[in-house]
């Protein structure tokens, strides 16, 4: 059956017989998504611009792909250390969100276009390393079997057997170099971390597969705790099924970079309360670019060299003669900074409750997380000559306050809000904006539900869904049957000549009248970090601030406007 209504038929009832329609349905229920400061990015910038274009996706996602694959590139080089023992890994754990082909796969692979490079790099002349472990291995078996002769010698003459000697024992093998890491198990996972103490980063293509296959295998629970410990960068044991010696793990910090679709965020973020989810940066931007085709010839080379000097950098050592992170502290003006971050972030916690208060509470770690990412990513992007950072300024954690003010705490309210949204009321709100996008005026329920299909799939989806909107008066029955048949009546229904109506809607953050109502916490706005403790010395001119990094280079970086959201966190 064709549906009934054609295109812009606007039923047969008069607008006077209707009442007042809760046209609140119409909207997606989310705050508007807020846009990337993508100047806080210095050099890199432009280049972000570009990869977005050529993959006809928003900028947020190559953005975000590359703060997530530097943070893991430099996790266990460089930490940023705050006051006498505040010290984090750099490692970024962020989520992805869109439908499928809103091209978030095409904005990760920009970013790991630069990894790739950086990763060949690192394995150059991994091959004759594994060439004189293989002779180092044969010349301790040899060792081996000289020794047992020795044992056995030494047995039969009454004697106390030899010790094996320290030559005898085989070195682990080593293990390729890499950033990245895709579907591993916790066992897997731990093996690398051990054998690749630089840090690593996992990726997947979707998120919720990644956490919904925690424990599937009997666990217990310990893939959670495992995931969950491979944000803070501390010591880790992983028992093995087929070795008795368990692995350590020095510094355990593996960054997270995944997608995730919208109708799967419920079960991401109602999962156990253990802060897993609020680990999470994400992004959800509104923007549909149109598809382009990436015209020309683009030279990535500068641009994988510059991140490729991330590589470069070397891990130090404790006393002990172990691999360990060099800390990079926080000037005095940086820490100040810092702490009136932190101090924020801790009242408006107050003001949050649920997955928001839990975001609110990390954002001083991700403020400082984020700020050695800053730091290093302009200095890669700058001038080849400039001195690696020795300090983390105070204009690093300037922009990484601003990123959270202005991008990241906002767009984890619209996340969170959406999930908090009864999954009967979302159903309701894709029916609804389906009539409006296509301009129907009558339907027959199981026509549209085949069309829509998703969320709307099943008979008994559908009838909810069609509650929801009578309820809102959006919609009114018109059940018929055809000529003088017995049997169900067709279900048809009549639309709202205001949910057709040829205006512009405004969004509606909040439901008005169906069901219980969103809570969606909206946090006074504040001047911005940047303005609030502007810097000391710094030369501005022309609406950007000329930020030193290192010696000679310099960056330029827009100034913040004063009129933006601001949200935070506590740890």
């Amino acid at each position: 059956m064709e549906a009934i209504g054609a295109k812009g038929t606007n039923g047969t009832g008069g607008h006077g017989s209707w009442g007042e329609p809760d046209l609140s349905l119409l909207g997606t229920g989310r705050r508007p998504a807020p846009a990337f400061p993508l100047h806080l990015l210095g050099p890199w910038a432009g280049w972000c611009e570009r990869k977005a274009r050529g993959a006809s996706a928003p900028v947020d996602y190559v953005a975000v792909a590359l703060l997530a694959s530097v943070g893991a590139t430099i996790a266990n080089v460089r930490w940023p250390q705050a006051g006498a023992a505040w010290a984090e890994p750099p490692v970024l754990w962020c989520g992805e969100v869109g439908p499928p082909s809103s091209s978030k796969s095409p904005s990760m692979d920009a970013a790991f276009t630069l990894v790739r490079f950086a990763e060949d790099r690192m394995t150059y002349g991994f091959e004759d390393v594994q060439q004189e472990h293989s002779t180092l291995k044969q010349a301790c078996e040899a060792r081996v079997e000289a020794w047992k002769i020795e044992v056995k010698t030494a047995v039969k003459n009454g004697d106390a057997p030899p010790a094996m000697p320290d030559a005898a024992r085989e070195p682990p093998a080593p293990v390729r170099p890499r950033i990245r890491v895709a579907d591993a198990t916790v066992e897997a996972l731990g093996a690398l971390a051990a054998g690749l103490p630089r840090g690593l980063l996992l990726v997947r293509d979707e998120l919720a597969g990644w956490l919904g296959a925690f424990d599937k295998y009997g666990g217990g629970g310990s893939d959670r705790a495992f995931a969950i410990e491979m944000y803070g960068g501390r010591s880790y044991v992983v028992d093995r099924m087929k070795n008795p010696e368990p692995l350590h793990i020095r510094h355990l910090s593996i960054g997270v970079l995944g997608g995730v679709q919208p109708d799967k965020l419920e079960m991401i973020l109602n999962g156990p309360d253990d802060g897993l989810a609020s680990r999470l940066l994400w992004a959800w931007p509104d923007v549909k670019p149109e598809f382009t085709l990436a015209r020309g010839v683009q030279d990535d080379g500068p641009m994988q060299l510059a991140f490729s000097r991330l590589t470069d950098l070397v891990q130090g050592i404790d006393e002990f003669g172990q691999l360990e992170p060099v800390k990079l502290r926080l000037t005095g003006e940086a820490e100040d900074r810092l702490e009136a971050f932190a101090r924020d972030m801790v009242e408006r916690c107050h003001e949050a409750s649920g997955l928001l208060a839990g975001t609110l509470g990390k954002a001083r770690g991700h403020a400082l997380r984020l700020s050695a990412v800053l730091e290093h990513l302009w200095w890669c992007g700058g001038s080849p000559g400039a001195t690696e950072p020795k300090v983390i300024s105070p204009e690093a954690v300037t922009a990484a306050a601003d990123l959270l003010n202005a991008y990241f705490v906002p767009m984890a309210e619209r996340v969170f809000g959406d999930a908090a949204i009864p999954i009967v009321e979302r159903r309701g709100m894709l029916l609804a904006r389906h009539l409006r996008q296509n301009q129907i005026g009558e339907f027959n329920a199981r026509d549209v539900r085949r069309q829509v299909g998703g969320m709307l799939r099943d008979a008994a989806d559908m009838e909810a869904a069609c509650k929801q909107l009578l309820e809102a008066n959006l919609i009114r029955r018109r059940f018929a049957r055809a000529g003088d048949r017995k049997g169900r009546k067709a279900q048809n229904y009549e639309v709202h000549p205001e949910v057709i109506a040829d205006r512009p809607f405004a969004e509606t953050p909040v439901r008005r009248k169906m069901g219980t109502p969103v809570p969606v916490v909206s946090l006074a706005p504040i001047a911005p970090i940047s303005a609030q403790m502007a810097p000391k010395a710094q030369t501005a001119q022309g609406g950007k601030i000329f930020l030193e990094q290192g010696e000679g280079s310099r960056i330029f970086v827009d100034l913040i406007e004063d009129n933006r959201d601001g949200d935070g966190e506590n740890e």
